[in-house]
């Protein structure tokens, strides 16, 4: 009998994957001054991971990445546009042949992929651009994994969207 341990590191790949495309640079986004953040977070079995209202971009990816951690379907799923949530559940299906249907789905999943391998939270994140109604991050991931997230303030809250995109290579 085969060990479960390859379909759980593809699965793992899958996700790091999928999560990773909510990321990745672009050419033509213009570089900012601003200094990088380092964010270290850990699971929590407490689903409160939400930005406050008035939370910047950086603050609102620290607080999605939290939630997502943590397992919290509403906070992590409701952090992304819909057309977004679409394209990773089609991602981490077409990676891994799970065959999920929603976004909670799809974080529980994964939540639970992150805390059976150990895989670390740590995260770099810098502030590419920003407007008042937008925000470009550079994010790398412990794991290797990077990307670029473009987050949109149109609503009064900062939300991850299909703009984002992973590390080109």
């Amino acid at each position: 009998m085969r060990s479960p341990r390859p379909l759980l590191l593809l699965a793992l790949a899958g996700v790091s994957l999928v999560l990773s495309a909510c990321t990745g640079p672009t050419s033509s986004e213009p570089a900012s001054s601003e200094p990088s953040v380092s964010v270290s977070t850990a699971p929590s079995p407490v689903a409160s991971a939400s930005a406050s209202p008035d939370a910047g971009p950086v603050e609102a990816f620290r607080s999605w990445w939290t939630a997502v951690r943590a397992a919290d379907t509403v906070a992590a799923c409701g952090a992304l546009t819909e057309p977004l949530q679409q394209r990773m559940i089609q991602e981490y299906n077409d990676t891994t042949g799970a065959g999920i249907s929603d976004c909670a789905a799809l974080i529980t999943q994964t939540s639970a992929l992150y805390a059976a391998t150990g895989m670390s939270a740590d995260v770099d994140v810098t502030v590419v651009s920003q407007t008042q109604n937008d925000a470009v991050l550079d994010v790398a991931y412990a794991g290797g994994n990077c990307g670029t997230v473009h987050l949109d303030h149109s609503s009064g809250s900062w939300t991850l969207t299909e703009l984002s995109q992973e590390c080109a290579g």
